[in-house]
């Protein structure tokens, strides 16, 4: 059973208080979302979305096989260095008291060659460390319905981790549970808790969706990478994937069935 105060929900999500020139960190706390309009310059934008076409046209970049949308990005790449740009650094700085690092830097992306639907879910059971971590999904084109842009659940962030990674079975949700789907232009950002339920629709249009997300959380978590505000402090560090941490994970399990599955299919 949940229940959830949806009168409360409902005086943010009907004004658009989860919309704005400057972060309204009330409503980001009410509902686990916020979309920040205009957050950095289009010509910045046009920089990285034209580098971003070159390096996925030359094959320097590509889809994750085992993801609907992910793009991986090397630890060189110039897309990572939004995390030094002055714009982005205004907006990061005002989180976990201006001590902020990001443990990683990710295109994630659809298009004519990519645009299924991505199921219900949240974030956090694939993430390594703490719970108190936000996505800061920047535009790097249009993004809305029309071409498979994030569909967030306003609030479910409360109910915290789940206990497992997955799809989330939409029928232990009330009826008519809000959501919303912001119409994210080149240089807005869609600032997303990571226990946020989300899911995206299939693109209609086959125009490109493309988000730079970075991923910031408390600066001395143990797999920061950047320290993007202030000085890490902490001796603990974490830098490491599935693969090194787990002998047997249930996304490698998942991985080995694909494999075997495809083994199969072409013999």
């Amino acid at each position: 059973m949940i229940q959830a105060p949806f009168s409360d929900l409902a005086i943010y999500i009907e004004s658009k208080k989860y919309i704005g020139t400057t972060v309204d960190f009330n409503a980001l706390k009410k509902l686990g979302c916020f979309v920040l309009k205009n957050a950095i310059p289009e010509n910045v934008i046009g920089e990285y979305y034209a580098n971003y076409k070159k390096l996925l046209s030359s094959g320097l970049i590509k889809k994750d096989d085992y993801h609907l949308t992910l793009v991986e990005l090397g630890a060189a790449d110039e897309l990572q260095k939004i995390v030094f740009n002055k714009d982005f650094f205004e907006v990061a700085s005002k989180f976990f008291e201006g001590r902020v690092g990001s443990d990683f830097v990710r295109i994630v992306k659809k298009d004519s060659t990519n645009f299924s639907k991505v199921f219900l879910h949240q974030d956090t059971g694939y993430q390594i460390g703490g719970f108190e971590k936000y996505s800061l999904f920047i535009a790097l084109t249009e993004c809305n319905e029309d071409n498979g842009g994030l569909t967030l659940l306003p609030g479910t962030h409360h109910f915290g981790y789940l206990g497992d990674a997955g799809e989330i079975n939409e029928k232990i949700l009330p009826k008519n549970y809000p959501r919303i789907t912001p119409n994210a232009e080149p240089g807005d950002i869609l600032i997303m808790h990571s226990s946020t339920w989300h899911e995206s629709p299939q693109s209609k249009n086959l125009k490109d969706r493309v988000y730079l997300e970075v991923h910031i959380q408390p600066l001395d978590e143990p797999t920061t990478r950047w320290e993007i505000c202030g000085k890490r402090t902490s001796n603990w560090v974490l830098h490491a994937n599935e693969d090194q941490i787990f002998k047997d994970s249930r996304t490698q399990r998942i991985r080995r069935m694909a494999a075997e599955l495809k083994k199969t299919n072409l013999q």
